[in-house]
């Protein structure tokens, strides 16, 4: 079985690291009849929930500007209370403008109505063309009537065929214009930023033999994704192969905390298992792991489920339509679940597995291998 990927992504792009003004300026400029626009705020956030900054300005008749300075290049944001839509803007220290309408401001293509910045200036070259190349395979349109909530089921499995078609090629397409905006701009913030996405199953020494020359250039010194890249390193140190697994607590379905060490220390083998009811490889994925616990619960085998649900009878609900009759846990944080920030877990289904001792033995073990996994270490 093919592994699947559910990742909260994010797509930033960065400049190369030429010199830069002393500060930032964002001139911006709304029209319309939106009452926020006559007499209101914008707001200037970065997505950095470990080190949050914000910046409020006033909004007269329309118009608002932000004066500032970053120390290195940051994805940030701007709102306008009681506005639905953003702007996504990557920070630099140079001169932006926005000109655009209350409408187009809860568009997708917004970002296309900010201009300036070495690295914005990509970034909009980017969104533009996926925007034309999505309009060009029907992607657009097809996934719009896809997700809307009207649409029968049986106008899904219709088109479902053709969505599909058009996210392959909208994927081999992505891939070659990433390929050439890499090749454009080597050893480059872009290039950086791009290395994240890279990493999901990569081990310490790997990842860390693709940020070394950004490790080493002073121009670097700072940035934020190099450092979470850093960071992302020591986690998956301290939990690799060989190592002890980090124990952690979380409480169960009714609310009684459960200690992952209590759980292994009662079974030869144990699997911790990262998923989560919304999920739809992680459901795929439970047959086979029903089926792996059946065989061997009996055995030495034990399964400890960590839900990145947020919703309580959401996850109730999947583990009893599932089958899940292992223990299960979830601090209902989604992607912020403590658990899965211990394991260095960016994608889900995936799985860790220990001893009695809590000695990690395997990770990563796709959902039709498990049983012969767990077989051959019990």
């Amino acid at each position: 079985m093919k592994k699947f990927l559910f990742i909260i992504a994010a797509v930033a792009a960065i400049a190369s690291c030429a010199t830069k003004q002393d500060g930032y300026v964002i001139k911006g400029k709304i029209t319309g009849s939106h009452p926020a626009l006559t007499k209101g705020q914008a707001i200037l956030s970065n997505n950095d929930k470990d080190d949050p900054i914000s910046d409020t300005v006033d909004l007269v008749n329309g118009i608002f500007i932000f004066k500032g300075k970053v120390v290195s290049p940051e994805s940030y944001k701007i709102t306008i209370p009681g506005m639905d839509g953003r702007f996504l803007v990557y920070l630099e220290n140079d001169r932006y403008s926005i000109s655009c309408t209350d409408s187009t401001l809860m568009a997708a293509d917004s970002g296309l109505y900010l201009e300036g910045g070495k690295t914005n200036r990509i970034f909009r070259d980017i969104n533009a063309a996926e925007l034309a190349m999505a309009r060009q395979t029907g992607f657009d349109v097809l996934l719009k009537e896809y997700t809307d909530p009207s649409t029968t089921e049986e106008r899904r499995k219709e088109i479902y065929p053709d969505l599909m078609n058009a996210n392959k090629a909208m994927a081999q397409w992505n891939d070659s214009l990433d390929a050439k905006v890499l090749s454009e701009n080597p050893h480059s913030l872009y290039a950086l930023e791009q290395i994240p996405s890279k990493t999901y199953d990569l081990e310490p020494d790997s990842i860390r033999t693709l940020i070394a020359e950004y490790v080493d250039d002073p121009a670097f010194a700072g940035n934020k994704t190099l450092a979470r890249l850093q960071k992302q390193i020591d986690v998956l140190e301290s939990t690799a192969v060989g190592g002890k697994g980090v124990d952690f607590t979380l409480d169960d379905p009714s609310g009684k905390p459960v200690a992952f060490s209590d759980v292994y220390k009662a079974a030869k083998v144990t699997m911790i298992d990262f998923w989560a009811s919304w999920c739809g490889p992680c459901r795929q994925a439970n047959p086979y792991i029903v089926k792996a616990y059946k065989a061997y619960k009996g055995k030495g085998f034990q399964i400890f489920g960590v839900s990145l649900d947020v919703e309580h009878d959401e996850w109730v609900k999947a583990i009893a339509d599932d089958g899940l009759t292992w223990p299960q846990v979830s601090d209902l944080k989604g992607w912020e679940c403590a658990a899965a920030a211990l394991y260095g877990i960016r994608y889900i289904p995936q799985n860790v597995f220990v001893d009695s001792e809590g000695k990690i033995i395997g990770k990563r073990v796709e959902p039709d291998e498990i049983e012969n996994f767990v077989k051959s270490n019990l």
